[in-house]
């Protein structure tokens, strides 16, 4: 059985980068979100995205590696949109593994009307250090568009699913979920920006995991910018030994196409 599920999470990461995507309110859209129109969205490029890295190492009596990976590929046509991203985080000193991270996701969406849309989510988390060999989620819902004021807007989703888990000593599990996620995104320049992202997956057995991101991006020259961002992530039942919060800092210099 673990042997299957390496296979497929292996599956899933290539499919997080070859799958069709589109995101009519991606953090960095070609075209600002904010002007709402049919025309303006028409302008967007069919493929948009981005690739972060950020990368330290040291030798000596300090040895360390730490590794952060930020990507996401657009794509978009007509009423369809999806969107892929991957983020991995990796960190070792002295030879201990201290931070292995990896986050897979992919969404589907169908615009329903100008700021309304239903979506298909998926969601792939691996991260042996909060407990868990690994958590899936599938989800379907409605999301909805707000326009606040000129520089910045509000994306609200809510869906149900099921989640595939198996938590490090426990068994592996089928429950269904219910999502609720938020994002707000602050345009404070032309070309910069701050966002916090909100998600919460609800199971009926009472593992309910909640996800927050906070990230800033800041431009550097051309195509190249700087983004921060600070993931916290509360899981309301974990194993013996594991801590219920985990937060994790990264740096990456994030090129745009």
């Amino acid at each position: 059985m673990r042997f299957l599920f390496n296979k497929w999470s292996v599956w899933m990461v290539m499919m997080a980068f070859s799958s069709v995507t589109v995101q009519a309110m991606a953090d960095e859209p070609a075209v600002s979100p904010l002007v709402i129109s049919k025309s303006e969205f028409a302008k967007k490029p069919e493929w948009s995205g981005s690739v972060g890295l950020g990368l330290s190492s040291s030798t000596g009596t300090s040895q360390a590696l730490n590794l952060n990976t930020d990507d996401a590929l657009l794509w978009h046509r007509g009423l369809w949109s999806n969107q892929s991203r991957l983020l991995y985080n990796y960190a070792t000193s002295q030879g201990e593994v201290s931070a292995d991270r990896l986050d897979v996701s992919n969404q589907t969406r169908y615009d329903i009307a100008l700021q309304q849309y239903l979506f298909a989510n998926l969601n792939y988390h691996r991260n042996h250090f909060d407990g868990y060999y690994y958590r899936a989620d599938e989800t379907l819902g409605y999301g909805h568009f707000f326009v606040l004021n000129q520089v910045s807007h509000l994306r609200l989703e809510a869906g149900a699913g099921v989640r595939q888990s198996h938590p490090i000593g426990g068994v592996y599990s089928t429950h269904p979920i219910a999502r609720l996620y938020g994002k707000y995104l602050w345009k404070f320049s032309p070309h910069a920006h701050l966002s916090e992202a909100v998600d919460a997956i609800l199971a009926d057995n009472g593992a309910n995991t909640y996800n927050s991101i906070f990230t800033v991006v800041s431009p550097l020259y051309g195509p190249l910018n700087l983004r921060l961002a600070f993931i916290a992530t509360y899981n309301a039942k974990v194993q013996p030994g594991f801590r219920p919060m985990n937060t994790l800092t990264t740096i990456n210099l994030a090129y745009n196409f």
